[in-house]
């Protein structure tokens, strides 16, 4: 019996052995540097800028259990260093480190002639139709369906077990949920989302139609402050080219606290893709409402700044627009610049606030080493909203 067992062990042990070469596994070290200017100057300007600085150490592992399905994990752990002025002397409780799951995805493969189904769960990466609604990484489950004429999407996720210290949820105005900065890791507020997604690729004239639903249930999980905040949007969006070299890319998402109205944000977009060194050159437009027209301010689910000004402004109650371009002059080096104007609309009066620009260079210096360089600047009517920053980051993959 004991030989029989031995012979069962052995062979298990060397199946696995055998099996490590569908085994793909590997890793970074990355820095972050964010240094941007104070809102109020004064004599020593450079000693009044505040600093962030994270320290990165990134792990990954995917296995591949059959052609058809795989795990995927990815984690990663940082050192944070806030300092809301250069001038002054560091806190000794002003650095943290900040371990994170980032992603422990399933996914398994279901290929039905030319047609497929894929389904997804664990922790990993969920996005609105319009990427400014819901936006970021989340516990949950998702099936798609991928066939020629129809494409669609159905997912649900929950956001209690997330690091708050990379990810946060936009909250009801009085909500006691309060994020302690000076811990590693702190949970974030409970929310449980639903959705679908369908796509009409090709539906007329090279033109494809989307819609989608959202809602989102809020509970009181591991930390308090959401129970009751119930959300729900709707969204249309339609793509395409207009021409071989032009495209362009519509939404329009209506958005609900259910008993307090209806809002909306709408995003256009145009490409041009000139055939030269990968270039695009964009003009995009976008109106988050406030109230106006009969709407409600817009209140998404994922926080994002929608302007790099002091006051770091959600997508609520604004209009923006502007131009970007890119291009790609050597093999190793994208460079990007933007500018566009920020108009305040927060009832019927369309208020100037001021014009954003950006820089932007990214390196290829090796196969393994990237490094970024990022310049933005608010120019506000405003002067104490007026805001530089410098971001700079550099990842060596392992």
């Amino acid at each position: 019996m004991n030989e029989k067992k031995l012979t069962i062990f052995l062979a298990g042990f060397f199946t696995a052995l055998f099996s490590l070469h569908s085994l793909d596994y590997g890793g970074s070290i990355g820095t972050y540097t964010k240094l941007c200017t104070p809102s109020n100057p004064g004599n020593e300007e450079f000693k009044n800028c505040s600093l962030k600085q994270e320290e990165i150490l990134t792990l990954w592992i995917r296995h591949n259990f059959t052609p058809t399905s795989f795990i995927a994990a990815e984690a990663d752990a940082r050192l944070r260093s806030i300092r809301p002025k250069l001038g002054k002397k560091l806190d000794s409780n002003s650095d943290v480190i900040i371990p994170d799951v980032k992603l422990l995805r399933f996914t398994k493969l279901f290929p039905i002639e030319n047609n497929k189904i894929m389904l997804n769960a664990g922790r990993f990466y969920f996005a609105d139709i319009s990427s400014t609604v819901l936006s970021q990484t989340a516990d949950g489950a998702s099936i798609s369906f991928d066939f020629k004429k129809i494409r669609s999407k159905a997912y649900a996720n929950y956001t209690g077990l997330l690091n708050a210290q990379n990810i946060q949820i936009i909250n009801k105005q009085d909500s006691k949920y309060a994020l302690d900065s000076k811990k590693g890791w702190y949970f974030n507020a409970s929310y449980a989302n639903f959705g679908a997604q369908v796509e009409l690729p090709y539906l007329f004239a090279n033109q494809t139609l989307s819609a989608e639903y959202l809602a989102s249930i809020g509970f009181d999980g591991l930390e308090k402050g959401s129970s009751g905040y119930n959300r729900m949007w709707g969204s249309l969006g339609l793509n395409g080219f207009l021409h071989k070299n032009l495209c362009y890319v519509l939404t329009t998402t209506f958005g609900s606290e259910l008993e307090d109205g209806i809002s909306n944000l709408t995003k256009i977009t145009f490409t041009l893709l000139p055939d030269y060194k990968n270039m695009t050159l964009s003009l995009s437009g976008l109106y988050a409402s406030g109230e106006q027209f009969g709407l409600k301010p817009f209140r998404g689910f994922t926080s994002q700044t929608a302007v790099n000004s002091h006051e770091e402004p959600e997508y609520t109650s604004l209009v923006k627009g502007g131009l970007s371009a890119s291009i790609k002059p050597a093999e190793q080096l994208l460079l990007s610049a933007s500018a566009n104007a920020v108009f305040d609309f927060p009832e019927s009066k369309l208020e100037y606030s001021g014009t954003e620009a950006g820089l932007n260079a990214n390196i290829q210096i090796f196969s393994d080493l990237n490094i970024n360089a990022g310049l933005t600047q608010f120019f506000a009517k405003k002067d104490k909203q007026s805001k530089g920053c410098f971001i700079l980051t550099a990842t060596l993959a392992f």
